[in-house]
């Protein structure tokens, strides 16, 4: 989110192009007209907040205001590595997607491992899809960190649907892994560990169509 020295800064050109004009057509400036500025960035500020945290996710606010998918939740993800190593077919994942207006941060719990975004973002394509892109850190559990060490790797996602009803892409490691990763049965609770999202997304899953 813009922060209030960019806004500040902003309103000073502002203020300054508008003093400018006023001079030029022959109004008369005064220092008094810049009390109010302080009260002025508050107030930008405050109503930037709020937009950024929660306003943006109004359906009735979108796209015409706020052009961004609402991904927030815990999503249920299915992984296909399809690395040559010996790997299994499927493996069962959980993704809590963290987003604001301007942020974004994913979170991936598996029964093994935690993965954290170092780095995240929804991008918009020229057709008015999205993709969001992420690099991760991944952190296994002591007991299988002989097998399976501590990894970074990246992530792009296809969002699909409006409002977003899954997320379809790929991945890739710094250890020569890579997979087709696919996320649906969306929960809007953030869930704090692998069991708590198991339990969450299962719930949505058995919610009538």
């Amino acid at each position: 989110m813009i922060s209030r020295l960019h806004i500040s800064a902003i309103l000073l050109i502002a203020a300054g192009v508008w003093g400018v004009a006023l001079i030029l057509a022959g109004v008369a400036v005064t220092a008094d007209w810049l009390r109010p500025f302080s009260v002025v960035v508050g107030v930008l500020v405050l109503v930037l907040s709020i937009a950024d945290k929660w306003l943006w996710r109004f359906r009735w606010l979108r796209p015409w205001l706020f052009n961004m998918p609402d991904l927030n939740g815990t999503w249920k993800v299915v992984l296909h590595p399809t690395a040559p190593e010996p790997l299994p077919d499927e493996v069962i994942a959980y993704m809590v997607i963290r987003q604001t207006f301007s942020t974004v941060s994913l979170r991936l719990f598996t029964a093994e491992s935690d993965s954290e975004t170092l780095s995240a973002r929804v991008v918009r394509c020229d057709d008015g899809t999205c993709n969001l892109a992420a690099v991760y850190r991944n952190t296994p559990r002591l007991q299988v960190r002989e097998r399976s060490p501590l990894h970074h790797g990246a992530i792009l996602l296809h969002v699909q649907g409006d409002p977003p009803e899954s997320l379809a892409g790929q991945y890739w490691t710094d250890r020569s892994s890579q997979g087709e990763i696919v996320l649906s049965a969306r929960s809007s609770t953030l869930a704090h560990s692998f069991d708590q999202a198991t339990r969450l997304t299962a719930a949505e899953e058995e919610r009538p169509a």
